[in-house]
């Protein structure tokens, strides 16, 4: 009798070293259409989803003309189980990935910092923005999100 519930309680555990688990991530940017890519290779445009390996660690990269590369990491937290059962710790059942990942792209015209002039130049980046809105190479949307990324650049090198 004991022979008979081992058998099931063994193949249950071979097939679970056999398993990869996998997690779906929803990838969006702003702006959207921005490529994406993971561990260097293209995976699609935003917004999209992808299945990842729950215990592996990535970097997400997001590239759009207009706007400057970013990067992230991407990487599992510990889920806390009550009971953990070794084979699974070492495949990452207990481990998840974010559900979500977004980013938002800064516009290549920003400079990496305010200048000696920071209010002369605020007004050449917003109409540079303005200039792109007129000439149908951004979206209403995107005009926003560029005045509001202007305006909190130049506010926060007020502060300093």
């Amino acid at each position: 009798m004991k022979k008979l519930l081992f058998l099931p309680i063994a193949a249950a555990l071979l097939s679970a070293c056999n398993t990869t688990f996998k997690e779906d991530v929803a990838i969006d940017s702003f702006p959207s259409g921005a490529d994406v890519y993971i561990n260097s290779e293209l995976v699609g445009k935003t917004p999209t989803t992808v299945e990842l390996v729950r215990d592996g660690s990535y970097e997400v990269t997001f590239k759009k003309e207009g706007y400057k590369d970013q990067t992230m990491a991407l990487t599992p937290t510990n889920k806390n189980a009550f009971v953990k059962f070794g084979p699974l710790v070492d495949m990452g059942y207990y481990k998840e990935l974010p559900a979500e990942v977004d980013g938002e792209m800064l516009p290549d015209f920003l400079p990496a910092y305010p200048g000696i002039n920071a209010f002369n130049d605020m007004a050449a980046n917003i109409l540079q923005a303005d200039q792109l809105r007129k000439d149908g190479k951004i979206t209403p949307e995107e005009h926003s999100y560029l005045m509001k990324v202007i305006t909190k650049f130049y506010s926060q090198a007020d502060a300093k």
